[in-house]
């Protein structure tokens, strides 16, 4: 595999995630570059009367910024089998993206 290939999949993982436990009572995502809090993302609940994990799913979108200015575009997905999270769009700086990193907390019911 080529470095840059290897470079690009290594930041891809650092950029999302999973959680296996659905947020029944929805959650918040909470991103930090380095010890700075970027933003907080709501994390929905599922569709609890559906029927497949398709019909379950709920996606919400949002956008942080740094206190430089930077933008993060975020997408988190709720389903009956967990949650995703992916931040799709950001600096092309990857010092800056070493630093980030996400907390998932779900609200307790």
């Amino acid at each position: 595999m080529g470095q840059i290939k290897q470079k690009f999949l290594e930041m891809e993982e650092k950029l999302s995630g999973s959680e296996p436990s659905p947020a029944i009572e929805g959650g918040y995502l909470y991103i930090y570059k380095g010890d700075e809090l970027l933003g907080i993302v709501s994390i929905p609940s599922p569709n609890l009367l559906a029927e497949n994990y398709r019909d379950s799913m709920v996606v919400y979108d949002d956008i942080v910024t740094d206190s430089e200015g930077n933008e993060y575009s975020v997408e988190v997905t709720s389903s009956l089998y967990g949650i995703d999270w992916r931040i799709y769009e950001y600096p092309d700086d990857k010092d800056i993206l070493n630093q980030i990193r996400v907390e998932v907390k779900y609200n307790e019911y």
